[in-house]
């Protein structure tokens, strides 16, 4: 499947990004070239291999948990658009 200009652009006003003229084609590759990537990653028989958790499965150091001093209310809340009731208040993003 080729990822066509149409689709760039739909992808970029959905993600809220500006891109330029030559970026658009050069994503239309980037993309196209992903697509197909993926369609070979499809096609390979894994029903033999058993499923991952993690690359690395050593354990892991922990840090110790102490009690450290951290930030005021007021601190926190210095640079917040707006508090409501002791919490963030941000603009409704989903409807």
């Amino acid at each position: 499947m080729q990822v066509d200009r149409e689709q760039v652009l739909r992808m970029a006003k959905l993600s809220r990004l500006e891109i330029t003229e030559a970026e658009i084609d050069k994503m239309a590759g980037a993309l196209s070239q992903l697509v197909t990537y993926v369609d070979q990653l499809k096609g390979l028989d894994l029903k033999d291999v058993e499923p991952m958790l993690a690359v690395d499965t050593s354990a892991r150091a922990l840090r110790p948990d102490d009690i450290v001093p951290s930030l005021t209310k007021e601190e926190a809340f210095r640079n917040a658009p707006e508090v409501n009731l002791d919490h963030f208040s941000i603009p409704k993003v989903i409807g």
